[in-house]
């Protein structure tokens, strides 16, 4: 033993200096050019190395992507110009999936952190993945647009519009699902970045917009407008359900959050089933400030519908049907117009000075 000690010393101490405290090399920072160089999204993605950015031309682009765990940026050519018709015209359309149950346009579900960024697309087309719940053990159909499981990505400047995840037929399998939800975006397990995103037009049979499940996030200046579902467990905007440590707390702040719309087959809503036509919150923290919440609708309960037992902190935001804490109002916001949500001069969400403007673009959200 002795002997083998010396030469494991001998062996160490003949290393060059500093060769142990050696740190990795540097992200090489790479643009990877779609479809120039890469004929598409997913084959980029599949060459890239974190740091790197996957830089998407106008065009639309019939894929089903997944990050693969990477922390590199994929983005349309808005990640230099600013210019929301980028968004507009750089399209990912999911709607042409390999797997009828990998209907997802873009999923993180390899532990991506918040360096794996999505940035300025308009995401179409989706119809969900067919996953097996950590905690239920059932299956579910999630994610529309976007799935994210166990990460925190960073999801900024994209229009999420027009995707599904509604249907509950059993899998490829045969296995039995018990509902389908987030027909923009399902997070489970996750400490998401939602921001400046318009999330517009999907459907699932909760969250038709976004679903949190046991997740805490920051949601910040979407318009989430137009969403619809709800039918099994109510939330038609935004579904937030369960904690992921009793310490983290979900922030959704200056969004715009209208003409969503949680429906019931019957008219007995029961549990959490058609409550929430805007926003729906139990057993977790939620951070509720600076929002427009109006002309949603629910067949029971209020617009924000959440559990006594853990109220959302609602402060300064103007509520359809009022809520409860400081500085909150209940007047109409007076739209200028009904497709950005914008706010006439006379509008009460324009706060007095000092005190900023309510919703999304008073948060800073970028203007289509």
């Amino acid at each position: 033993m002795i002997r083998h000690s010396a030469f494991l010393f001998a062996a160490l101490a003949a290393q060059p200096l500093g060769r142990a405290n050696a740190q990795p090399p540097a992200p090489r920072h790479a643009v990877l050019a779609v479809p120039g160089r890469y004929p598409s999204i997913q084959v980029a993605i599949d060459s890239a190395f974190p740091g790197d950015t996957v830089l998407v031309a106008p065009g639309r682009y019939y894929e089903n992507i997944r990050f693969k765990g990477k922390g590199i940026v994929v983005a349309s050519l808005f990640l230099r110009s600013r210019d929301a018709a980028d968004i507009e015209r750089t399209i990912i359309d999911g709607s042409r999936p390999a797997h009828p149950d990998t209907g997802t346009v873009v999923r993180f579900v390899n532990q991506e952190d918040s360096t794996a960024v999505l940035e300025g697309f308009t995401i179409t087309g989706g119809t969900g993945t067919i996953w097996l719940d950590a905690k239920d053990l059932q299956y579910f159909r999630e994610g529309g647009g976007i799935l994210c499981e166990l990460g925190s990505p960073t999801i900024r400047y994209n229009h999420i519009e027009n995707n599904i995840a509604t249907s509950t037929a059993k899998n490829v399998a045969g296995d039995s699902l018990l509902s389908a939800g987030g027909g923009a975006i399902r997070c489970g397990y996750s400490e998401p970045t939602i921001v400046n995103n318009v999330i517009r037009g999907n459907r699932g049979r909760y969250g038709g917009g976004i679903v949190l499940f046991h997740s805490a996030g920051i949601v910040r200046n979407n318009l989430i407008v137009d969403n619809a579902g709800g039918e099994d467990f109510g939330g038609a905007g935004v579904w937030i359900v369960g904690s992921l440590s009793y310490r983290l707390s979900t922030l959704v702040e200056h969004n715009t959050i209208v003409n969503n719309k949680s429906a019931t087959a019957d008219s007995a809503a029961r549990g959490m089933k058609g409550r929430g036509g805007a926003v729906i919150a139990a057993g977790t923290k939620v951070v509720f400030r600076n929002n427009i919440v109006w002309g949603n609708s629910q067949s029971a309960g209020n617009q924000v519908s959440y559990s006594p037992l853990t109220p959302p902190e609602m402060t300064n935001n103007l509520v359809q049907g009022g809520a409860p804490g400081a500085g909150n109002l209940d007047k109409d916001p007076k739209f200028a117009e009904t497709t950005r949500f914008t706010l006439a001069p006379d509008s009460p969400a324009k706060r007095a000075a000092g005190n900023g403007e309510l919703g999304a673009y008073g948060g800073g959200a970028i203007k289509r």
